[in-house]
């Protein structure tokens, strides 16, 4: 068990070497960052060469002369093989292009992740279906350091790395301080529970998995009372997760570096809960603080987000700017 815990932190230490010159901080991305399109550059774990001149908030236009506007053609051209590639950057925050040449091997720190890619991304015109309301600070971003823990049978840890490849719609549940704002949050739970409850097998079936996580200790007369106006249907309840995310933990991890716990980024007490939407790539698509646009339309706006809007294809726009010569 020592060894166990001494390799998961020295590992995390490992990881989070490059993180403050890769990918330095960049404000939640607005339409004039991804309109221009290509793939945004969501973290940068870095590699043998090249990775250094790419931090995270700018664009790839094309690999080798081909040009690309999703993050799922760069997984179909690999850029981890090994091998010389040139892509085409556009730097953030400016008109600034230039080519990069990287070498990138899989990169093999991340267990369970067998082998990640040297760069986490997106298509800019895909990140750029979210509403303006829906990006918060982690709008953009890999998915971080999180952990959480399961308080229904069966009982167990999730890591955020355990959420890649599969996407995840996340309410995490936080109190506020003040008295009065505290009571009516514990009044609004269980009807924000319960429209979970209602969407979670079309989700499921949609491939989104739903996570209701609080960041309070849910004993089984918390778990009632959330579950008291929900229906369980024929798969039951959504389990409910308790938040157990410590920084600097070594099991506190995932995609980008554990430095910071995901507590530092998602909450604030006068804006209460929070939502997030991961995609089955590992990004951050969907980030509100508080319901923006009130309980019920902005939860209904995150699951039909996850149900329609989570493809990482180009529009058919965004195809139609892209040279009919094209490789």
């Amino acid at each position: 068990m020592q060894r166990s815990l001494l390799s998961a932190l020295t590992l995390s230490f490992g990881l989070c070497a490059c993180g403050p010159e890769l990918n330095p901080p960049r404000p939640p991305p607005a339409h004039s960052e991804l309109a221009p399109g290509g793939v945004w550059v969501a973290y940068n774990l870095g590699c043998e060469v090249g990775c250094e001149e790419i931090k995270r908030g700018d664009r790839i236009l094309a690999v080798d002369g081909r040009p690309v506007s999703s993050g799922a053609e760069l997984d179909q051209i690999n850029l981890a093989r090994s091998a010389p590639l040139t892509l085409q950057v556009a730097k953030y925050g400016g008109n600034e292009i230039r080519d990069v040449t990287i070498v990138a091997k899989p990169n093999e720190l991340l267990p369970p992740i067998a082998a990640a890619p040297p760069l986490f991304t997106v298509g800019a015109d895909a990140l750029d279906r979210a509403p303006e309301w829906a990006r918060s600070k982690l709008f953009g971003h890999a998915i971080p350091a999180i952990r959480f823990y399961r308080a229904d049978e069966p009982r167990g840890y999730i890591s955020g790395r355990e959420l890649y490849g599969r996407a995840a719609l996340l309410v995490i549940w936080e109190l506020p301080q003040y008295i009065e704002e505290y009571r009516r949050s514990l009044v609004l739970a269980p009807s924000v529970y319960a429209h979970m409850q209602q969407f979670s097998d079309e989700l499921a079936a949609a491939g989104v998995d739903s996570y209701f996580i609080t960041d309070f200790r849910a004993e089984p007369a918390i778990r009632d009372m959330l579950r008291k106006t929900a229906d369980p249907g024929p798969d039951g309840f959504i389990p409910i997760f308790q938040l157990s995310s410590a920084p600097n933990n070594g099991f506190t991890v995932g995609l980008e570096g554990p430095a910071a716990d995901i507590r530092e980024s998602i909450f604030d007490y006068s804006q209460a809960p929070v939502v997030l939407i991961f995609d089955r790539r590992g990004i951050v698509r969907f980030h509100t603080r508080g319901f923006p646009a009130g309980p019920v339309d902005t939860l209904s706006v995150a699951i039909d987000f996850a149900l329609h809007s989570l493809t990482d294809a180009p529009t058919p726009a965004a195809l139609a700017s892209i040279p009919s010569g094209a490789q």
